[in-house]
């Protein structure tokens, strides 16, 4: 057995989180660093310094760190602990006053001491203080030969095609192409870069994967959870935005796409924006449902007025040669029954069975969350001399055995070493933007009271209207859970 290499920060480095006092940093940033400093992947020399509009101290910036690390690791090593809460710092100042950055810039030297070393800024805030953050970093200039400046900007990136444009420009006026790292988490998690190498690893996979044998595609991102406190992100973002336009796209690409024969990242860059280029929603008022569960306006900090969409159902098509006249159907959701991120496959009966009513399909099921895993849906005759037949599932989990490590931790190794391969390029981004654009200008129009906005019960499946848009194409949505979580269907 070939022995594993467990990839390491071999390299000094500054990471700055710029939003430190939110909510995606204590849930998200912090978790991963310290499973980075448990793991023993950080080099001798570091620095995490947090940034935000929030007035708080060295000292208390750790205490929170300290906190939600406890709040979200059963068992902490409290020696590890300690030491990574050495290297953490916090400055307080504005997103958009010069003089803040200037002062910023200072106390970075102050707490660096060397300046060997990769200056990482990584965008933990909403996309309204993008803008204000690249122009003052390029301004004040963090970016020096011996300190070179690499900006990790979380999705979603803009708010629609036209700003998005907008701030590669602002991009393009401070820094090069190569410091630029397009960060979509989903990208990191061990089961979604999976789905490519399984359809590279098994070429039986790879002929099904065509409009010749495919009736439909389901790709589903399912939350229990609401808003969970992010409440200035989430309203000004919506579920489309947040899910649809970035990590529900990004899966249908790895699955669509053609596999190009040099896996390089210039390659299947191009090859997922050739599919996201197919993409449309032929039919914005039948085609898409929209949905608030109804204690989201009781959310602290959400507008009574909010016409933000927590649930997006949609029907889209794609012009892709391998793909034309296949539905494929989304669903993402906040506040619903379960957590569930799925991809399901179902295929085309033959002659054979469509002469045997009443047969389900053959599927495919790729799980993603709470677990990994993949099974296929086959049928088996029951006893006896009738016809009757039950469904038999094969199937196993998809799990890491090697080098193993969260998303946000595996993303952060990569961007330390300058690794682009599982991050974005603008061209995807803004194919993204294209697909789902028309559904937020249709809404914008009608903001006030947006018809389309339907409500329902938290611990549900969504608005019923969600159920009428894919049984009208004589299909209907597959759950499938592990046994003992079937009761909460």
């Amino acid at each position: 057995m070939n022995e594993i290499i467990f990839k390491k920060a071999n390299s000094p480095f500054t990471l700055i989180i710029f939003g430190a006092s939110g909510s995606l940093a204590r849930l998200k940033l912090f978790p991963a660093i310290y499973e980075l400093a448990k793991e023993n992947r950080m080099p001798a020399e570091y620095k995490i310094v947090g940034y935000a509009r929030t007035p708080m101290t060295n000292e208390e910036f750790r205490s929170n760190f300290e906190k939600s690390i406890k709040k979200k690791e059963k068992h902490v090593d409290q020696k590890v602990l300690n030491q990574l809460l050495e290297n953490l710092f916090y400055v307080a100042g504005q997103y958009d006053q010069e003089d803040d950055y200037i002062n910023f810039r200072k106390e970075l030297k102050k707490i660096e001491k060397t300046r060997n070393r990769v200056r990482i800024a990584y965008f933990s805030v909403p996309p309204m203080a993008f803008k204000s953050i690249f122009k003052n970093l390029g301004i004040v200039n963090f970016n020096t030969k011996k300190t070179p400046l690499r900006l990790v900007i979380e999705k979603p990136f803009g708010y629609d095609l036209r700003s998005a444009k907008k701030l590669q420009k602002i991009l393009k006026k401070y820094f090069e192409s190569e410091q630029i790292y397009l960060l979509d988490h989903y990208l990191g998690k061990e089961a979604v870069s999976n789905l490519l190498s399984l359809r590279y690893a098994n070429p039986i996979l790879t002929t099904l994967m065509d409009k010749k044998y495919v009736s439909n595609i389901q790709i589903f991102g399912l939350e229990k959870s609401g808003i969970e406190g992010r409440s200035n992100y989430f309203d000004h973002v919506g579920i489309i935005r947040d899910m649809v336009q970035s990590h529900l796209l990004q899966i249908l690409t790895y699955l669509t796409m053609y596999l190009p024969e040099q896996e390089t990242d210039e390659a299947i860059h191009h090859e997922k924006a050739r599919v996201l280029d197919s993409i449309r929603i032929k039919n914005i008022k039948t085609d898409v449902v929209r949905g608030q569960y109804k204690k989201y306006l009781d959310e602290p900090g959400i507008p009574k007025d909010s016409q933000t969409e927590t649930f997006a159902a949609l029907k889209l098509e794609m012009k892709h040669p391998l793909w034309r006249g296949v539905p494929i159907y989304m669903m993402a959701g906040k506040a619903l029954k379960q957590k569930w991120t799925a991809v399901v496959i179902e295929f085309k009966p033959r002659k054979p069975q469509k002469n045997r009513k009443n047969l389900p399909p053959n599927r495919i099921l790729i799980q993603l969350q709470p677990y990994e895993k993949i099974e296929l849906s086959l049928l088996t005759k029951l006893g006896g001399k009738t016809f009757d037949f039950h469904e038999l599932t094969t199937g196993r989990p998809i799990y890491c055995s090697g080098d193993c490590l969260t998303e946000h931790g595996r993303l952060l190794l990569d961007i330390i070493a300058g690794d682009r391969g599982l991050f974005l390029n603008f061209e995807e981004i803004f194919a993204a933007w294209v697909v789902t654009d028309p559904i937020q200008k249709m809404c914008s129009k009608k903001q006030k009271r947006c018809k389309d906005l339907l409500i329902y019960d938290e611990d549900s499946l969504g608005p019923k209207a969600a159920d009428d848009l894919i049984e009208n194409d004589g299909f209907s949505w597959f759950y499938s859970l592990p046994k003992n979580d079937k009761s909460n269907l």
